[in-house]
């Protein structure tokens, strides 16, 4: 489950504690200073020099240069884009320069924080301690039906020779299956792919319910990975207005997710 740490005002995943060389970190809508309620991440649902502000106070309370940090363009599909040590200011100071068409990030390099944004989306983060090697990745509705989370894994393996059965998994807060609700058009090529389990969607009332989470999870222990080392967050982002921007709720604010290699 996460765990808010003091003493920088966010979120961290619990399984990612067992490593200390590894940072990681869920925003909220609640800046890390304690300074107010609108902590977007975002360049869409406010000016975009207040969103600037908040990356700068995100920054500090983290300790990562700007600069270090990646952002992507997310575009709901399956790319890849591999960060190396030359990273300098993919997307942080401006979405123009963000990484184009991208949901899935991985790099070896240290000092280089990977960031997903979300406000319903899965973010899910991952970290392999025998290659010492991450990524994060997008995985809306579309992504998870194309796997983007055990795609971000088979990088991993494929490019840094990670162990399937050794990486840890974070399945970050996003909308839960209760809540998740799609018509049956839109629900039928999950209904009709023999991929997806039976309880990962729910059909009532003429409407379909799809658990991403449960999707990831299941989708990540195909490829390899140990149910013990896959993290689930239970928050759902559009009930828990409280803490997290929803766009099912009407909101254009995002949250971020983010790993980094110290």
């Amino acid at each position: 489950m996460l765990t808010f740490d003091n003493n920088i005002g966010l979120y961290k995943f619990q399984i990612l504690q067992r490593y200390p060389g590894v940072l990681n970190f869920v925003t909220t809508r609640h800046r890390p200073d304690g300074t107010g309620s609108d902590f977007n991440i975002g360049f869409s649902g406010g000016p975009e020099h207040e969103s600037l502000a908040n990356r700068h106070l995100l920054a500090r309370a983290v300790g990562v240069e700007p600069g270090r940090f990646v952002f992507m363009n997310q575009v709901h599909r399956d790319n890849c884009f591999v960060a190396d040590a030359s990273v300098n200011d993919l997307g942080f100071s401006s979405k123009h320069t963000a990484v184009k068409d991208t949901d899935i990030l991985v790099t070896n390099a240290s000092d280089v924080c990977l960031v997903t944004r979300s406000a319903d989306c899965i973010p899910v983060l991952l970290y392999s301690p025998d290659s010492h090697s991450i990524a994060a990745a997008h995985s809306g509705r579309e992504g998870t039906y194309l796997g983007v989370a055990a795609k971000a894994a088979h990088q991993l393996v494929d490019r840094y020779g990670a162990k399937a059965d050794g990486i840890v998994a974070c399945i970050g807060p996003g909308i839960n299956g209760d809540c998740y609700e799609v018509d049956l058009d839109c629900a039928a090529k999950f209904l009709n792919d023999s991929r997806f389990a039976p309880d990962t969607i729910e059909l009532r009332n003429g409407k379909a319910y799809l658990d991403l989470k449960k999707m990831i999870f299941y989708d990540l222990l195909t490829f390899g990975l140990v149910a013990n080392n896959i993290e689930i967050s239970d928050i759902c982002t559009k009930c828990c207005a409280r803490d997290f921007f929803s766009a099912r709720r009407g909101e254009t604010q995002r949250f971020c997710a983010g790993i980094c290699l110290r």
